[in-house]
């Protein structure tokens, strides 16, 4: 089965029907260079399909529609120019991209659908600058549109607003944030922490893996790297899983100099939990 596009309100809504019935579609980017009499397939990844629509449903309020989008057009141009003045130049498509997402999802939390952020913690710690000018896209949506988007959207408008910074796309800055969050797992499970409940000491840490990620692959002199190997076993065990971890998913590859510095910064943060 499949349903054939009568009206494309924006990249994200279309009217269909399919046999007798109208439907609106709503899926990120479902109307994306759609246009009337194209087709789309009932197994594609739709989020949302409202049934039941009157013979008039093709001539929903278009200007209301219209009204909408030149808000979102408004604020998402006032927040690009205030993160502009705070973190310097953005990529030349971060307006369009931002706008985007924002429309998309103010269509969805309008509708009671979420969509879950698990890295809103480490994205705060990570990216703070980026999530403060994202709380103040948060009060000019809540201010304009009505509606409060809550920390998890914040979140994900300051993965666009660092992505944009960074002029790389928004999966590949989700992908090093999950980076982090997967070698902070590896740190609880090792030695039987839980970093989570101390914030000071997760922030501290996430500070430190920064650190070791931005060197890259190269390494530094450790004269007592064998020593610290003896000593400080189970940090420097830790310290290597999360080298190999790193040249599997980022392709860098530690020193033993690096990995035994890390040993050290590691074996601190955990001792900062008993103080």
């Amino acid at each position: 089965m499949e349903y054939q596009i009568i009206k494309v309100f924006n990249n994200n809504v279309v009217l269909a029907s399919q046999e007798q019935d109208q439907v609106i579609l709503v899926s990120k980017g479902i109307g994306f260079g759609k246009k009337i009499g194209d087709t789309i397939q009932e197994n594609t990844n739709i989020e949302k399909v409202f049934h039941e629509l009157s013979p008039d449903a093709e001539r929903l309020d278009l200007k209301g529609m219209n009204a909408f989008n030149l808000k979102i057009k408004t604020l998402t141009h006032k927040i690009i120019q205030i993160a502009e003045e705070n973190l310097g130049p953005l990529n030349e498509n971060s307006e369009k991209m931002l706008k985007e997402h924002i429309e998309f999802a103010i269509e969805r939390l309008g509708m009671g659908l979420t969509i879950e952020n698990p890295f809103t913690r480490e994205i705060i710690t990570l990216y703070k600058k980026e999530f403060e000018i994202a709380g103040i896209a948060r009060k000019y949506i809540e201010e304009t549109i009505g509606i409060d988007i809550g920390e998890e959207e914040q979140g994900f408008i300051a993965l666009h607003l660092r992505s944009a910074r960074k002029n790389k796309s928004v999966n590949e800055i989700m992908r090093m944030t999950r980076v982090y969050k997967d070698c902070l797992q590896v740190v609880e499970q090792e030695l039987k922490v839980d970093i989570n409940i101390e914030e000071r000491v997760k922030e501290e840490f996430l500070k430190m893996l920064r650190f070791y990620i931005e060197q890259g692959s190269k390494d530094v002199e450790m004269k007592l790297k064998k020593e610290v190997g003896k000593q400080l076993k189970p940090t420097y065990k830790v310290a290597q899983l999360i080298g190999k971890y790193l040249e599997k998913e980022c392709h860098i590859t530690l020193g033993e100099g690096l990995i035994a510095y890390m040993a050290v910064d590691i074996q601190k943060l955990i001792s900062l939990q008993t103080i």
